[in-house]
């Protein structure tokens, strides 16, 4: 399960609100030339931490989904066993550990999926191996590769 990206969107969008609350602080509290670049320079930080935090939870959600449903599908999706189609590399990594693109064959239909890859399991992950997953039984593209699970 990876949820990196939304943890880093997350910080970002807190350091946003926290610069955001410090310019007000500095505009209301200081007097003269110090107030104006005080708020100034802490208002440009909360927008580039704001648009910071908007990109790293778009990436979450768009490559591997929202870490609200990737919870659920870990602790409650129903399992199921992929076939392994297609591995693709990508240009990613998450903790030096890649992200793989990855056609996984679930239940009778192909799908395609990024895919953080441990490196003891790089090796498991090719065409015709299979993998134990948990999917969203709600119907999302949630899915969650059962690491662990893998012999």
């Amino acid at each position: 399960m990876t949820v990196a990206f939304g943890r880093l969107g997350r910080a970002f969008l807190l350091a946003a609100a926290v610069a955001a609350v410090l310019a007000l602080a500095a505009y209301l509290v200081l007097d003269g030339t110090p107030r104006w670049v005080t708020a100034m320079v802490l208002g440009i930080l909360a927008v580039v931490a704001l648009v910071q935090g908007v990109v790293w939870t778009a990436l979450q959600h768009r490559m591997f989904g929202s870490p609200a449903a990737l919870r659920r599908v870990a602790e409650s999706g129903h399992r199921r066993t992929a076939v392994v189609e297609s591995v693709a590399g990508t240009s990613g990594r998450i903790g030096g550990e890649p992200i793989a693109r990855v056609g996984l064959r679930i239940d009778g239909a192909v799908v395609e999926r990024r895919v953080r890859v441990p490196f003891d399991y790089a090796s498991v992950l090719r065409p015709g191996a299979t993998l134990p997953v948990r999917v969203d039984p709600a119907g999302s593209r949630a899915m969650v590769v059962e690491w662990s699970r893998v012999r």
